[in-house]
């Protein structure tokens, strides 16, 4: 069947069970071990929490376990991630809830890349329904397909030097030192500024797969990755979105988050030290509402991936 004749089809709805362990365990893989996260017995999750949810309760494009997803056409070797969005309606789930997830194919396009040749962009949307029936979240995840790989020669691939200086065994976070606002502290055009996360960590990469449950092993074995034209395994998009999520948690409530969207950039390799910065972009005084704009770049500036986030004070 062709993937156009299968935009539409939904796949077979799973229970997410919104676990306190498992949050836990998401905050400090995200650099992230913030009391609204670790204290309590009923913390919020972190906004990119949900990207866990496919992975580890029900099934995605990459792993369809069974499901009629299996019939889509995919190539999870040549798969890469596009954009990652979440848009929360109402408060933001918290350990305790149950939610039904539903996802379906929402969108296919094809277009012509710049370097890896012709793409096939996919687009699934999972909606979670609380067991009263209420929309409580839209997670929608665009995965692209190219022609090419790293391999090629339409590819122009420079590693960074890598050479760990593994400290600790604890999960570090570079945004200790971010100050906590409100919407009274906050000014539109600026922000914390700038802060370098320091070196990617092959030990960072495979903590957040383990506790995502993302076990693709391009991220994590080099013999693998070799095997399938990439030069070195290589980071996880959604790893380096929680990274930007963890700065804004530092700065602003967690619970304030109503939506987030995250549009991935180039690759990201062992030894890269990306550099992440946000700013506010339009403040409503009259809702109390904020609206932020969110980068990653590597240290000579060029930009990697960059988000949009919406925060709602009214229910602090």
């Amino acid at each position: 069947m062709a993937l156009q004749d299968q935009v539409g089809m939904t796949g077979p709805s799973y229970e997410v069970d919104i676990e306190r362990g498992k949050i836990r365990e998401f905050a400090r893989a995200m650099a992230a071990p913030l009391p609204e996260f670790l204290e309590g017995h009923d913390p919020v999750i972190p906004a990119m929490f949900l990207v866990s949810a496919p992975y580890t309760w029900g099934y995605t494009l990459e792993r369809p376990r069974g499901t009629n997803f299996a019939d889509i056409e995919f190539d999870p070797k040549v798969s890469l991630h596009g954009e990652e969005s979440f848009i929360f309606h109402g408060a933001i789930p918290k350990a305790g809830d149950r939610l039904i997830a539903t996802p379906c194919l929402e969108n296919v396009n094809q277009k012509q890349g710049s370097s890896g040749g012709a793409m096939t962009i996919l687009t699934v949307l999972v909606q979670y329904h609380d067991l009263e029936g209420t929309l409580r979240v839209e997670q929608r995840s665009t995965s692209i397909t190219t022609e090419d790989t790293p391999g090629s020669e339409n590819w122009q691939v420079e590693l960074p030097d890598y050479e760990p200086a593994y400290l600790s065994l604890e999960p570090r976070s570079p945004f200790t030192n971010i100050r906590r606002c409100n919407f009274e502290d906050l000014i539109e055009g600026e922000g914390p500024g700038p802060i370098s996360a320091g070196p990617l960590l092959k030990q960072d990469i495979i903590r957040f797969q383990g506790v995502v449950g993302e076990d693709d092993p391009l991220h994590h074995d080099m013999e693998w990755a070799k095997a399938h034209d990439y030069p070195q395994v290589f980071g996880l998009g959604t790893h380096q979105a929680s990274l930007m999520c963890a700065y804004v948690a530092h700065w602003l409530p967690p619970e304030t988050v109503r939506s987030f969207k995250v549009r991935f950039g180039v690759i990201t390799w062992p030894g890269d030290r990306l550099v992440y910065d946000a700013k506010v972009t339009k403040l409503d005084p009259d809702t109390r509402c904020a609206e932020l704009h969110l980068t990653s770049t590597r240290e000579n500036g060029e930009l990697v991936n960059q988000a949009w986030m919406e925060c709602d004070f009214n229910e602090q």
